[in-house]
């Protein structure tokens, strides 16, 4: 199923827009992870907010990408990286974090025995008028996932 930007679009107003910070690079990076989390049916509130900050560093990444082939080295005297160096390493760091906690989020939910489809995905579709009246779907709160604890 091909998804629109008016389908992002909305998906995005639903869950509280993006940050006014944001700009295009930000956008751009977050609305492609968003229609692969959105295909798997995936997206929650708490899950938005990973986006938002994956779609932060993935653009500074980027940026500092950019100036560091422009700078023309990547390590400075004593095989030390450069500033620059460290500050996308960081970025890389936390991106393989965020990355791992989003892309794994199937295996997580269904090694907790949920569903890989949240209650949030349900809202996307127009209910019909036999369902509005009678209150045909019901929504769960969102809940954490947690460790099973042995005893103890």
């Amino acid at each position: 199923m091909l998804h629109t930007g008016t389908d992002i679009q909305k998906l995005v107003n639903l869950l509280g827009g993006w940050p006014p910070h944001f700009d295009d690079v930000e956008k751009a990076h977050g609305e492609s992870l968003l229609r692969y989390l959105k295909r798997d049916g995936l997206i929650d509130e708490p899950v938005f907010g990973q986006v938002v900050r994956y779609a932060i560093h993935r653009a500074a990444f980027d940026r500092l990408s950019v100036m560091i082939v422009d700078e023309g080295f990547d390590a400075c005297e004593g095989n030390f990286m450069s500033g620059l160096s460290q500050q996308r390493a960081a970025h890389e760091n936390r991106l393989a974090v965020l990355e791992r906690d989003l892309l794994g989020t199937p295996y997580m939910r269904a090694k907790q025995g949920q569903s890989t489809q949240t209650s949030f995905m349900g809202l996307l579709d127009e209910p019909t008028s036999e369902e509005a009246t009678s209150g045909g779907k019901v929504v769960t709160p969102f809940r954490p996932l947690t460790r099973k604890r042995g005893p103890s």
